[in-house]
C-alpha cells in the first residue's frame, strides 16, 4: 500500500486523513469504475474508484469523516435522518450502522450515483428510503451539471448538460410523520431547499441540521429561516487534531464550508 494510503487509513483524527490523500495521493491509479471499498466504521460500500468521494474511501476507509461525527454526535437511539444529496450514501450508511434503531431518507438525483446508493443502503433494509430527485421550490425539471472527476460538486445549474426530475422539499418532509436530523449537501441549491421545506420546519422541528453554505447563507436568507424557527447556528471549523463549532454572530463569521443549526 502507498506510504500517504496508510497514513491516511491509520489517521488517529477525524480531520486530516483527506488533506493527506489530496496532497500525496493524487498520483495513485485506482483504475476506474466500480469497486468494494472497506469503511473505517465497518461495513463496505460501493464506490466510484475513479471518483474523489471513492478513492478517498478506497484509500482511507472514510470521506470528511468530520461531518459524519458531527451528526453521529447530534444523534440519539431511533433517530430519522434526511440526507439531502446523498451521493452514495457515506453520511447516512455511518448513521444507519452506528445509531440504534435509526432511519434514513436519502435524496439523490444523479444517475450513476443514485445506483451506487441503492446498493449501499441495501443492506439496510426497511431502515433506508430513497428518492430518485431532486429537490428545490418547485416540481418538474432542473439542469444538473455533473464533475466527473467529483461527483460530489455535480449541482443543479441552468446550463447543466442533463435533466434530472425534481419535487418542491416541501412535499418530502410533509409525508414523513418525525425528523431528527437534516443534512443538506446541494453544492449552492441549498437556499430553495430551506424556502422550500420553511413550512414543515415548524411542524417537524428537527433537532438539529447540517447544511454546507459558501456564501453568506447562514446570516442570510438561510440563517432568517432558521432563526425564525428558533435554531442558533454554528460554523463548522476543521482543524488538523479536532473539529470545533464556532457560533455564528454576524456575517464576519460566515467563513466556513458547513454549518451546523441547533434546536434552542
Amino acid at each position: 500500500m502507498h506510504p500517504a494510503a496508510i497514513a491516511a487509513r491509520y489517521w488517529p483524527f477525524a480531520n486530516g486523513s483527506g488533506r493527506i490523500l489530496d496532497r500525496f495521493a493524487r498520483g495513485i491509479d485506482l483504475g476506474s469504475g466500480e469497486r468494494i471499498a472497506a469503511t473505517s466504521d465497518g461495513f463496505s460500500m460501493h464506490v466510484r474508484a475513479d471518483d474523489l468521494i471513492g478513492r478517498h474511501i478506497l484509500l482511507s476507509g472514510k470521506f470528511d469523516r468530520s461531518i459524519v461525527q458531527i451528526l453521529l454526535d447530534e444523534a440519539r437511539p431511533g433517530d430519522t435522518l434526511l440526507d439531502i444529496g446523498a451521493n452514495i450514501g457515506y453520511v447516512s450508511a455511518c448513521f444507519l450502522a452506528r445509531v440504534p434503531g435509526s432511519s434514513a431518507v436519502c435524496v439523490e438525483p444523479q444517475p450513476g450515483i443514485v445506483e451506487l446508493l441503492e446498493r449501499n443502503m441495501a443492506p439496510f433494509g426497511e431502515r433506508a428510503i430513497i428518492h430518485r430527485v431532486a429537490l428545490s421550490d418547485r416540481e418538474g425539471e432542473l439542469r444538473f451539471r455533473i464533475d466527473p472527476a467529483n461527483r460530489g460538486a455535480s449541482r443543479v445549474c441552468d446550463d447543466g448538460e442533463i435533466v434530472v426530475p425534481a419535487v418542491h422539499a416541501g412535499t418530502i418532509l410533509a409525508s414523513m410523520p418525525r425528523l431528527d436530523l437534516v443534512k443538506i449537501d446541494v453544492e449552492g441549491h441549498e437556499e430553495p431547499v430551506f424556502r422550500a421545506i420553511n413550512a414543515q420546519l415548524a411542524r417537524l422541528a428537527p433537532r438539529a441540521i447540517l447544511f454546507e453554505d459558501q456564501k453568506d447563507g447562514a446570516v442570510g436568507v438561510i440563517g432568517d429561516i432558521l432563526r425564525r424557527h428558533g435554531y442558533a447556528i454554528h460554523g463548522i471549523e476543521k482543524r488538523l487534531t479536532r473539529t470545533a463549532l464556532v457560533p455564528i454572530l454576524s456575517r464576519r463569521d460566515c467563513r466556513f464550508n458547513d454549518y451546523l443549526a441547533r434546536r434552542g
